[in-house]
């Protein structure tokens, strides 16, 4: 057994590490600049010609639902349906006029009937 694990090992073909010492001399350092040089080049293309049109398209999508959306809600406004969980105050809000959360939008959340 000992012997068939040692001629594997011997018949494997050896390869050399990933960071050989190659790198370390003028000549490595130099292809690693390089590759570096074009490394960086090939990912501003990237940002400038995909990631940035890919934003402002979404962008322009959403913000175009979402402005249709404010129109929708600003004509038919949501009512306040006076479940027992909702709007229940122990105590005033420590900012603000007391009532509201700071997440609080006077056009998506109603008040309620007092």
């Amino acid at each position: 057994m000992f012997r068939i694990a040692q001629l594997a090992r011997t018949a494997a073909p050896r390869s050399t590490r990933a960071y050989s010492s190659e790198l370390w001399t003028p000549k490595g350092y130099a292809e690693a600049k390089e590759h570096a040089r074009v490394t960086i080049e090939t990912w501003r293309k990237i940002s400038l010609f995909v990631a940035l049109p890919a934003c402002a398209i979404v962008g322009y999508v959403s913000l175009k639902e979402e402005f249709e959306h404010i129109h929708h809600v600003e004509h038919d406004p949501p009512t306040f349906t006076a479940y027992p969980y909702l709007h229940v105050r122990k105590r005033k809000f420590p900012y603000g006029d007391g009532d509201h959360t700071p997440f609080w939008n006077p056009i998506m959340n109603p008040e309620p009937e007092d």
